[in-house]
């Protein structure tokens, strides 16, 4: 398998040294590149008296294995390092163009430690890696300072990921912003970024094209595209994104409206998609990308009439619409784009403003602790103004949201942990786990908390019972409401995820049109352009290498079995209406047989038998990050 293009390079901005060698090819044959890359380098390196605001906390900044190739989607870039959210694995993966890139520079992991003494950002340039100031851009958000580094990189073609207010003010869900409407947004890693005074990268590769694709792989290319386009959901994501799915959820009765309070809401119809998609000006996509999913809007109604921004994904519109009360999509809209500009993870904060929103209807808050604000379900203009407060931590109850869910109950006391539901220090995405119960085993289980698309388990609601039964052992795992093969289904899931994470490839196409958890099509693509023949299994078994080596990273920092669990309103109040009414989270079972099926200890432990047969013995996070792998 060949290791052109696949360097890794460490920067390190405190001695202002860098380093640049090839990737090994055995940790290219386990880990691929991205996401599993990283979590190698963090096991690897990090130690555990590293703090996630340390100098010494280690920030590798991923290109999938298969990035800017001529293989569509994907443009991915994954980000990894310890969360200063959770204080466990922070990992966060974003679309656009810089991951296609940064590999094009024949980067495949960019690996960055120490503190810089002023603003900074890495400026790479072919071959040429350095470290710039970026005094000038600092306190920028994310446009201007995005322009700025450009300028300041020299090449307006540069590709720049860029922090914002957010993570200069070290805001613990703070993003990194890759470009309109794309974020590495979960977990806080553009905290890390500001607490290193790194306010951004910039990537241009600058030598002529590589070597040309082979025939086999253009045809494979070929092959995919078009059997993306035979699914019968095509036209809706390219029409509409994953905008619908805020109705979808509402109809099957499994929504989060009103900070959990509610499974059905009934402004969803003006909340999704289909309300504003007559406000399309542009449909856009990522690297090399010909679903196309992203759009830009232009508003031209109500408050924000004239506004012209990204459309938003199914997420931070279903966070900043229902579940803060919000019927109105356009002013879930705006609230997005104000989160990207302000560089903060948008589900991150529209879930700490809708358990604000909570705690102020039930009294625990007043306008003494809110400053005047009248947080009451659905006044977008009080929700705007504490977002403002949470990024700059300019007000008592910004700066205390500012922090993770955990330190902000403990500042506001008054029973106000009851409405705070995260996993792992990680707020819950929009669906109900009692409405979905792979979900709700995946938001136990997932490495870093309570986030839906980490394990993506779309086989519950999307596969036929007959295909249920071959892939999980019984034909009720296609019931959504049942327990039943869901362990099967999220050991899949979870283990499909890491390994797309690592290739580089969108989830959009993997699992969302072509259902491909079993990872044939993934494993067909990267023969042709590796040269490398792989099966689906043995991907999947490269997926589970990563997941036991998140979970190892977790364990080092005070994690265990009882950290996989979901807030106990889910495990026993039972919905009280619509299709999924009675419903609970029947988590121990599915959770006891999701460890059998792992190999791991009945506490949830990985065995050190376990960690000899994959591999992962003797990574303690003690060896220099001097020596590069080898």
């Amino acid at each position: 398998m060949a290791k052109s293009g696949c360097d890794l390079v460490l920067v390190n901005l405190g001695t202002g040294e860098i380093t640049r060698k090839p990737c090994p090819e055995h940790l290219i044959r386990t880990y691929l590149g991205g996401r599993g890359l990283a979590n190698y380098i963090l096991l690897r390196y990090l130690s555990k008296n590293t703090g996630p605001l340390d100098p010494g906390n280690i920030l590798v900044v991923s290109a999938g294995l298969l990035s800017g190739t001529k293989m569509v989607t994907t443009g991915r870039v994954h980000v990894c390092a310890r969360s200063p959210l959770t204080g466990f694995i922070g990992t966060s993966n974003s679309g656009g163009m810089f991951g296609s890139e940064l590999k094009k520079c024949g980067i495949l992991s960019l690996i960055i430690t120490g503190k810089a003494a002023s603003p900074v950002f890495i400026n790479i340039r072919g071959d040429r890696v350095t470290i710039e100031d970026a005094s000038a851009a600092w306190g920028l958000e994310r446009k201007e300072a995005a322009a700025k580094l450009v300028e300041l990189a020299g090449d307006n073609k540069a590709r720049v990921a860029v922090i914002g207010p957010a993570g200069e003010k070290l805001v613990s869900y703070a993003s990194i912003m890759f470009g309109s409407g794309h974020a590495c947004g979960r977990t806080g890693l553009g905290a890390v970024m500001g607490a290193k005074n790194l306010k951004g990268m910039a990537v241009r590769k600058t030598s002529p094209a590589g070597a040309e694709t082979p025939g086999e792989a253009v045809k494979a290319v070929k092959d995919y595209v078009a059997k993306l386009k035979a699914q019968s959901d095509w036209e809706e994501w390219t029409t509409l994104g994953s905008t619908d799915s805020v109705l979808w959820t509402h109809k099957m009765g499994a929504c989060s409206a009103m900070n959990c309070s509610r499974v059905t809401f009934p402004g969803s119809e003006t909340a999704s998609g289909s309300a504003f998609k007559d406000l399309i000006v542009k449909h856009r996509g990522c690297y090399n990308c010909p679903v196309r999913c992203k759009a830009f809007v232009k508003i031209d109604r109500g408050r924000h009439r004239g506004f012209m921004g990204d459309r938003g994904e199914y997420e931070p519109l279903s966070i900043w619409g229902p579940k803060c009360g919000n019927a109105d999509g356009l002013e879930s809209i705006y609230l997005c784009n104000l989160c990207d500009e302000y560089g903060v993870d948008s589900i991150g904060a529209g879930n700490m403003v809708a358990f604000a929103i909570d705690l102020f209807e039930r009294g625990i808050l007043t306008k003494k602790e809110t400053g005047g604000l009248e947080l009451t379900w659905g006044n977008t203009i009080a929700m705007q103004e504490l977002l403002r407060r949470i990024v700059y931590r300019s007000s008592w109850l910004g700066d205390t949201l500012a922090r993770d869910i955990n330190k902000a109950v403990a500042i506001i006391g008054g029973g106000s942990a009851k409405y705070a539901y995260a996993v792992k220090g990680l707020s819950m995405t929009y669906m109900d786990p009692r409405g979905f119960k792979a979900c709700g085993l995946g938001y136990a289980v997932s490495s870093r908390g309570a986030d839906y698309g980490f394990v993506y388990a779309r086989p519950e609601y999307s596969c036929t019972p007959e295909q249920a039964r071959v892939a999980y052992g019984t034909a009720k795992a296609a019931d959504r409401l049942s327990e039943e093969g869901k362990a099967a289904m999220v050991r899949q899931c979870i283990c499909a995820n890491a390994v797309v994470d690592s290739l580089g490839i969108c989830k959009i196409t993997q699992f969302s049109l072509l259902m491909d958890y079993d990872l044939r099509e993934a494993a067909a693509i990267m023969a042709v352009f590796t040269g490398r023949p792989v099966t689906g299994a043995e991907l999947l078994k490269a997926g589970e290498i990563m997941i036991n080596a998140e979970r190892l990273f977790n364990f080092r920092f005070g994690a265990t079995g009882k950290d996989d669990t979901l807030p106990e309103k889910f495990l026993v109040e039972p919905v009280k209406e619509g299709p999924c009414r009675g419903s609970v989270v029947n988590l121990a079972p599915m959770l006891e047989e999701y460890y059998f099926l792992m190999g791991w200890e009945p506490d949830g432990a990985v065995s050190p038998a376990l960690q000899r047969e994959l591999g992962l013995a003797g990574l303690t996070g003690d060896e220099s990050l001097t020596r590069l792998p080898e």
